[in-house]
């Protein structure tokens, strides 16, 4: 498991960097999409050594 979720941010950083890179779109109107992602590994650290208690 630890492999895929590794396999996941690799791709998902990537996509992220190529939207950054290769895109028109402003830093506003790609920023709530990113953000979420960086929320979402946050509460996924956050959730993981919990979890690991239960």
């Amino acid at each position: 498991m630890a492999n895929d979720t590794k396999h996941l941010e690799q791709f998902l950083w990537t996509a992220a960097d190529n939207l950054r890179a290769n895109s028109s779109l402003s830093s506003y109107e790609y920023s709530n999409p990113v953000l979420g992602l960086i929320f979402l590994r946050y509460a996924w650290s956050r959730f993981v050594p919990v979890h690991e208690e239960l």
